[in-house]
């Protein structure tokens, strides 16, 4: 947080960044605190503050702007005790929602109270990788992003462990840490990634079988698996779905998502059960098998889809009437391009072909790592792990989730990892834990904020050729929804009335629901995000630049800040208000610090530092205060309540849910709790014990354990959109989804591109705009990097003004024109945090429909991008929609 302004009232922070006592805004503040003086009570003053539309609006337009002032701790304290009872009481806890690692206090303290915590893919923790005998440091920055994690680093290679770097970044602070650093171009690691597979595949499968390797395929991976073919009408197969259980005709609770595999001592189909250990990994080389083409989606360099032609072993179940079936390990191989004698198809000839995709020589064209190099990292890999049995890791960072197709990238990583017998850093929640809300922070910034309104292509622009149009008029808030209905994703809020009303329904409160929503009496909140009943009402955030993402746009209807953007194209099942909404949220709480880019626009500022004693507060006692007070203020309004809890479906273990998208809200099925849609469970929550909980050690539970591991993904638009197996997608083709140059509002030519904001590392890790020394030396500022065709067709030269518009606002900069740059994508600085976060945002205004899955299969958390933002650029002058 910058110095407030002089006009500000109240001192400015210390300078050194530390925060030791609470700010809040002071707009707000008076308003409490006569609030306060005339009511007596901390909860009736936050909600009286509230039920005055106008003394609200005063203050979130406030936000940004400074007027921070330093109070007391007991009153920061109550002030946010009062806005969570008042909130929990009058909407519901899913209307709060925190930003926290996964086992933050703030997490545990939103578990105990029912609130949504805002969590996704994690990196793997130091313990996780610390051993690993090589390890693969794919798109992070360890010093500047986890410094503790380097130092474990430092001491690991001393050990003896290997490191190779994967990045764009020659520069990154990490390749000072590594053996290696391999330099992929940005947004293309998947193809490095597929080309390593394929040297496991076919040195340590095909060509010589690695028992270790074999045998964690059958016993912890979904290899095994049987998949049928469906044919098509060129002869030609495509992959089709798992075969399961019920499609031989076994009865059962579970048998419409129990996989079968082929028995090798019977040579029967059989479905797998504890113990069972002799599945038949690939059908290639058995009598009954025959060779059969198949085709698989494929995407060139630009993104442009096709298919290529494999051929894969298959055998018909149960006569000639029975189903055509493969093995996913089967599969596999074809996907990744390794031949084998006899199969028909495309094949490569070695790994010097650069034309066949899945090649070290074809991933070299697309990201300029030698094959040679990409071919020596992978048997470095494999070898080890097989010696080792298992001891290589891979650490993620930010650079592998922040482009558009980063899901496809962890997958082809998670392969990797699964292949060689390498443990995975995201286990699975253990079974009989207690339902807790989280929720992907991409997807709750997408559906509350003003990003939904901007979408300007439907979602089947995505489709693969290979697709039977699933997507069809469905834009990205569509598919949320949808997601949201049927289980697949965790969506918060979940309904438009308070879940503690719900769960507090006289009798079977679930059936209750049910029923309420097959008549439409109770209703999504997703399906209608802008009613004030379904906004989010309070949010806290413990990170420095949680809000990056969000964009200014989004940051107007979340905050009642910022400029508002051009409205997209309308969805088909989720209702969109007008005028779009500001200032959603009641309350902001940032815990970030001092310096923190949060801490600007935030109402109260808490300190969570340890430090000094008796004046600084760690980020344990800050929850501490903060649930103790929350539980005295529940005495008198909250007290035990039965909250309606919705989570998403189960999935991993050996069971292969059906993922065959069926909308009981157009009459496709009947809602059933669980399998058609989210899973209802009605929680206990003692409000007045809060602090009394959260003070007592937390309980171990059963210990995590990892699921089957699943790399054939089978749900419908994975299927729809190329990509039910690792795949490889290059960044996306923003000429080939929103065209070249056109005509702007005004008749001047404007062209859509590719926007990259990368990291400014002085903008962003101190309050460098407060010393005008630090901007002199920062490079890139006030520039937009563009290709000399992109220039050509809006009539720039180099160092005219251009202007970058997109749904976060209007961005004016000279232009760099480069041969450097490819045509379509531009670069830029991150703007440095002045009263607004930074600007990445959304690829294309497009929601990927994959990254609603949540943890089909097993996979968990795939991320999606939010890193290449498309925008688009013209001379300035022209009038701003």
């Amino acid at each position: 947080m910058s110095p407030a302004p002089s006009g500000a009232p109240g001192p400015a922070p210390p300078p050194d960044g530390r925060l030791r006592d609470p700010y809040v805004r002071g707009v707000l503040l008076e308003r409490y605190r006569e609030a306060r003086r005339r009511l007596r009570d901390p909860v009736f003053a936050w909600a009286d503050v509230q039920g005055d539309p106008e003394r609200r609006r005063r203050y979130q337009r406030a936000r940004g702007t400074g007027g921070l002032v330093r109070v007391e701790w007991d009153e920061a304290v109550e002030l946010v005790a009062a806005a969570y009872v008042h909130t929990l009481g009058a909407y519901g806890p899913d209307r709060i929602a925190g930003l926290f690692p996964a086992d933050a206090p703030g997490a545990r303290l939103h578990t105990l109270i029912g609130a949504p915590v805002l969590v996704s893919e994690e990196p793997a923790r130091g313990d996780d990788w610390a051993d690993a005998a090589y390890l693969l440091v794919w798109g992070g920055d360890l010093p500047v992003a986890r410094a503790g994690d380097a130092r474990r680093l430092a001491r690991a290679r001393y050990r003896g462990q290997k490191v190779v770097a994967v990045g764009p970044d020659a520069r990154a602070g990490g390749t000072r840490l590594a053996d290696e650093v391999l330099h992929p171009h940005p947004g293309t690691d998947g193809a490095l990634a597929l080309a390593m597979g394929h040297v496991v595949l076919k040195e340590f499968f095909a060509d010589r079988a690695s028992p270790f390797f074999a045998e964690h395929a059958r016993r912890s991976t979904d290899l095994p698996f049987l998949v049928t073919l469906e044919e098509r009408a060129d002869g030609t197969y495509a992959p089709g779905t798992f075969l399961r259980a019920a499609d031989l005709g076994r009865r059962g609770e579970h048998a419409g998502s129990r996989a079968v595999v082929l028995d090798e001592a019977t040579g029967r189909a059989a479905v797998p059960e504890p113990g069972f250990t002799a599945p038949v990994l690939s059908l290639y080389g058995r009598e009954v098998a025959a060779g059969a083409e198949v085709l698989l989606p494929h995407f060139d360099a630009v993104g442009r889809a096709g298919a290529v032609r494999r051929g894969v072993p298959v055998t018909r179940l149960g006569g000639a009437s029975g189903p055509l079936v493969t093995t996913v390990f089967d599969l596999l191989l074809a996907r990744y391009g390794v031949a084998r004698p006899e199969l028909p198809g495309h094949w490569p000839q070695s790994y010097a072909d650069a034309d066949t995709p899945g090649t070290p020589a074809w991933q070299e064209t697309h990201t300029s790592v030698p094959a040679a190099t990409c071919v020596r990292v992978a048997r470095e890999f494999a070898r080890t792990a097989e010696r080792s049995r298992g001891r290589c890791a891979i650490l993620t960072g930010d650079g592998t989730r922040r482009p558009f197709h980063a899901d496809t990238l962890h997958r082809t990583l998670r392969a990797l990892l699964a292949l060689t017998g390498c443990p995975d850093a995201s286990p699975a929640p253990s079974e009989g834990s207690p339902p807790v809300r989280r929720m992907d922070p991409a997807t709750y910034w997408y559906l509350h904020t003003g990003r939904r309104r901007h979408e300007s292509r439907p979602t089947d622009v995505l489709a693969s050729p290979l697709g039977r149009g699933r997507l069809t008029g469905l834009t990205g808030v569509d598919c949320l929804a949808l997601a949201a209905r049927t289980g697949w994703a965790p969506v918060y809020p979940s309904f438009d009335r308070n879940p503690l009303d719900l769960g507090g329904t006289f009798g079977d409160a679930v059936s209750r629901a049910v029923a309420d929503l097959r008549t439409g009496a109770l209703g999504l909140a997703c399906e209608n995000p802008d009613a004030p009943e379904n906004w989010p009402r309070v949010l806290t955030l413990a990170g420095s630049e949680s809000l990056g993402p969000v964009g200014e746009d989004g940051i107007r209807c979340l905050l009642g800040t910022g400029a508002g953007a051009a409205e997209g194209i309308r969805p088909r099942d989720v209702t969109r208000c007008e005028p779009a909404p500001e200032g959603k949220l009641d309350l902001l709480v940032s815990l970030g610090g001092a310096e923190s880019a949060d801490s600007c626009p935030a109402d109260v500022v808490l300190p969570t530092v340890g430090g000094q004693p008796g004046r600084d507060r760690a980020e344990f006692d800050t929850y501490t205060a903060l649930a103790e007070r929350i539980g005295a203020l529940a005495v008198g309004h909250l007290g035990v309540r039965e909250d309606l809890v919705a989570t998403p479906l189960p999935h991993g273990d050996a069971t292969a849910p059906p993922g065959t998208v069926l909308d009981w809200r157009h009459g496709a099925c009947t809602p059933v709790p669980g399998r058609t849609m989210p899973q209802l469970t009605v929680v206990t929550r003692d409000y007045t014990a809060v602090g009394t909980e959260f003070a007592a050690p937390a309980p171990d539970g059963e210990p995590s354990r990892i699921g089957l591991r699943h790399l054939f993904l089978d749900h419908d638009w994975a299927h729809e959109l190329g990509e039910s197996l690792p795949v490889y997608r290059p960044p996306l083709d923003v000429h080939g989804l929103l065209g070249t140059a056109r005509l702007g509002p005004g008749g001047q030519p404007e062209v859509p591109v590719r926007r990259l904001t990368p990291h400014e590392l002085w903008s962003v890790h101190s309050a460098h705009p407060d010393d005008l020394f630090l901007p002199a030396l920062m490079s890139g500022g006030g520039h937009l990097w563009l290709s000399p065709e992109d220039a050509e067709a809006i009539g720039v030269t180099d160092g005219d003004l251009v202007e970058a518009v997109g749904p976060e606002g209007v961005t004016s900069a000279r232009a760099a024109v480069s041969s450097r740059m490819p045509a379509g994508t531009v670069y830029t600085r991150r703007a440095s945090h002045t009263g607004a976060p930074g600007s990445r945002a959304a690829a294309g205004h497009l929601l990927k429909p994959t990254r609603l899955l949540g943890g089909h299969g097993g996979l968990g958390g795939l991320a999606g991008g939010t890193g290449d933002e498309v925008t688009v650029v013209r001379r300035p002058g022209q009038e701003v929609e």
